[in-house]
């Protein structure tokens, strides 16, 4: 039966509402109005930002937390241009969600308005898949068509650019219905067979498990590895936390940043290497891999990215989770040796002394260590919490916060830049409400998105954001050092934090010592009461001083 006219906008509406969009995040402006409109009568819950950027970052990381895409929309030209970076990440670190692009009408842009601009050619710089409709009768097929791209692995960005008066205009087709991907099932079994008698052979066997191994069935397939077997784990950044406490002896470290690490030493001294669910863009192999001297079983959906360090003996293509589970029953019993446990013992211990190390660094004039603001952190929060970290601060927590939960701690890797730990933040406290929120930044990430304070205080939510302060950008500071000799434009002025952030309805405080940061901390942890605002913003000062050293242990195409 035919369905009535209804305005294009409302058919997106209630599309990206059909195919579980929870919410859309944006700025309002007059190419996307419609929309707007649209979805103020039914489909997701809008959400109001304060700009586009973090509107994007938002999105992202609603498809970074649940797997289902997450939604922004913008405005013609400017608004669409705002998002790019944001676009470019979630892309580079696979995070599905949508963009819906307003543009001028299809007449204006025959005419060169002063709004209008090659839209198409600058998302596709940036999304794993563009489309523009111009007949509102597409919009449907559009919209879904997207969401399913970006829900393809790699996964990633996709983006639909809809003209003002498409979106304004009637349309009598139908919402698209969802369509499950199906599940590639596990990888051939004689392949499964020989990569079980590949592992049994080996004296030094190591897990290096990646960010499609910290998806949530594939995680628990893992980790049912890991119990049976008696596997060393070393996880990259992205994958931080696949493995829990209850396995812990297991634990071999990360990789991603550092040279020389614990996770280092533990992956250059196996002989079978199974990566799962690794991307290359993840932790480059010619920095674990010089010789090329391991035999590699890659287990992955995505068939293996051949490169001169990167040439597995076998590959496991097929549904992740369901490859190793069929794994793990071949690999029953599976004897770890005495060297391979001792070498595990040792990086562990290597581990803790790092840890050791950190606390005991003495404050000084300047401020507090970073690492024991982290390990403080550490100390602190609970398993299920949720800790975002923002560029520059990255380097301490990838190095010294643990994690027990696949998708708890976020730190930046692709093309970041300043801001993004508070605007993830506030989507891990939208999405897992009654759960600890934790963000960390230096001063000056944090004034890149602090408008979104506002926001958050808009919507009830209660997270904690740290803010290391030393009034400069010390990461480009250390290499400038280390070029010239010298640091220059690096320096930034102070700002009153408990009165920036009262302005916009949060919790300021300013701290000087670890114990009024413990102080601070824990009070802002505990469960948000009628006496405090949802959002507390801790500011503490730091002392880079450490850096160098600290420094001198990172790859060197991690210094940008």
């Amino acid at each position: 039966m035919p369905t009535s006219p209804v305005g294009a906008a409302q058919r997106m509406a209630e599309t990206l509402s059909q195919y579980g969009v929870p919410y859309v995040f944006g700025v309002p402006g007059t190419r996307s109005d419609a929309v707007h409109d649209a979805l103020s009568v039914k489909g997701p819950e809008l959400v109001m930002c304060r700009h586009e950027q973090n509107a994007a970052v938002m999105a992202a990381t609603v498809g970074l937390l649940t797997g289902a895409p997450g939604a922004v929309l913008a405005t013609s030209a400017a608004g669409t241009t705002n998002l790019m970076t944001a676009l470019l990440t979630a892309t580079t670190e696979q995070y599905p969600m949508i963009a819906v692009c307003g543009a001028t009408t299809r007449r204006e842009r025959f005419g060169r308005s002063r709004r209008s601009m090659d839209t198409m050619a600058a998302l596709r710089l940036v999304t794993t898949y563009t489309c523009e409709v111009r007949n509102p009768d597409d919009v449907p097929e559009a919209i879904a068509n997207a969401l399913r791209a970006a829900l393809t692995p790699p996964r990633g960005a996709a983006a639909v650019v809809i003209a003002d008066d498409v979106a304004g205009a009637l349309t009598a087709a139908s919402v698209v219905q969802p369509h499950r991907h199906p599940s590639s099932g596990p990888a051939p079994a004689a392949y499964i067979h020989r990569a079980a008698q590949i592992i049994r052979a080996a004296q030094q066997p190591v897990l290096l498990v990646g960010l499609r191994g910290a998806d949530r069935e594939a995680c628990a397939a893992l980790r049912e590895l890991i119990r049976t077997t008696g596997l060393p784990v070393v996880e990259t950044s992205r994958a931080a936390g696949i493995v829990p406490r209850t396995l812990e002896e297991q634990y071999g470290g990360r990789v991603g940043l550092f040279r020389n690490q614990p996770g280092d030493v533990v992956v250059t001294h196996a002989d079978v290497l199974i990566t799962v669910g690794y991307d290359l863009a993840e932790y480059d192999p010619g920095l674990w891999n010089t010789g090329p001297v391991h035999t590699i079983v890659h287990i992955d959906e995505l068939p293996a990215e051949i490169g001169s360090h990167y040439q597995p003996t076998l590959e496991l293509r097929g549904d992740v989770a369901a490859t190793v589970g069929e794994l793990s029953g071949e690999l029953s019993g599976l004897p770890i040796s005495g060297r391979s446990r001792a070498a595990l013992a040792e990086q562990r211990a290597a581990l803790a002394c790092i840890e050791e190390a950190a606390r005991a660094v003495p404050a000084t004039a300047a401020g507090l260590n970073p690492a024991a603001v982290i390990l403080k952190i550490a100390e602190h929060v609970e398993d299920d919490a949720t800790v975002v970290s923002d560029t520059g601060s990255h380097l301490y927590m990838a190095r010294h916060l643990r994690g027990h939960q696949p998708r708890r701690i976020l730190l930046p890797h692709g093309p970041q830049v300043p801001g993004v730990a508070l605007p993830r933040a506030m989507i891990a406290a939208l999405l897992r409400p009654g759960t600890q929120v934790v963000s960390v930044s230096g001063d000056g990430g944090f004034l890149s998105s602090a408008p979104e304070i506002e926001t958050a205080t808009r919507l009830g939510l209660h997270a904690t954001h740290v803010i290391m302060r030393d009034n400069a950008h010390d990461m480009a500071a250390f290499q400038e050092h280390r070029r010239f000799g010298r640091a220059s434009g690096v320096r930034s002025g102070d700002y009153d934090i408990t009165l920036y952030a009262c302005a916009f309805g949060a919790r300021g405080i300013r701290t000087k010592t670890m114990d009024a940061f413990e102080t601070e901390l824990r009070r802002s942890l505990a469960p948000a009461t009628l006496y405090d605002p949802g959002v507390t913003v801790i500011d503490v000062p730091v002392d880079y001083a450490h850096n160098t050293e600290l420094f001198a242990q990172l790859h060197d195409s991690d210094l940008r």
